[in-house]
């Protein structure tokens, strides 16, 4: 009996030891968006994962828009993703929190002229051309993260324009799409 006590005892202690080790309030970095002004989880279109997306708009001493993104992810393992935004930027009335552009709708389908081509641009395009297009490469866990500063004298202070996140592993024929909510971006 004296023996039966000592195990349960031990065992209890050494259950309270791994209780210790890990905290379930420890935030989980590839569970929710990263810090930033406007901030949004990432959800699979296409294929699976998640992930968080913020943009944060910092003062620019040319008046443009000057703005880090931040992207943390958990999706497929080992696979590089190209980082997209549709803007809803150029046409007026779009700044609503619908996300036209994302979405495919008037001002931004098709049958609206002139019609930019792809819904969703990859950074650094077109305003820098001679720029490497901006990725992130998930490990052998399927997770990735990017901090990236975006810098553009044509989207003066003062604008405020729509503005969803996506990151696909392949423009033409997607295995992977994942994409944010619209988020109302204000350029300080």
């Amino acid at each position: 009996m004296k023996g039966s006590l000592c195990r349960k005892a031990t065992l209890r202690a050494g259950l309270l030891v791994l209780a210790g080790c890990t905290s379930p309030t420890e935030p989980d970095p590839f569970g929710e968006p990263p810090p930033g002004t406007h901030q949004s989880s990432l959800f699979a279109v296409v294929g699976t994962g998640t992930g968080g997306t913020s943009v944060t708009s910092i003062a620019n001493a040319g008046g443009g828009f000057a703005g880090t993104m931040r992207f943390r992810v958990r999706a497929k393992p080992n696979t590089t993703y190209l980082v997209q935004r549709a803007a809803d930027l150029g046409r007026t009335g779009v700044d609503d929190g619908v996300c036209q552009r994302a979405e495919g709708l008037p001002p931004w389908s098709s049958a609206d002229p002139p019609f930019p081509g792809s819904a969703f641009v990859t950074f650094p395009r077109p305003l820098n051309l001679t720029g490497p297009l901006v990725v992130v490469t998930t490990d052998s866990r399927g997770e990735g993260s990017l901090d990236y500063s975006f810098d553009t004298p044509q989207i003066p202070r003062g604008t405020r324009f729509d503005l969803k996140m996506r990151l696909v592993d392949d423009e033409d024929a997607p295995t992977s799409d994942l994409r944010s909510g619209c988020m109302a971006i204000v350029v300080n």
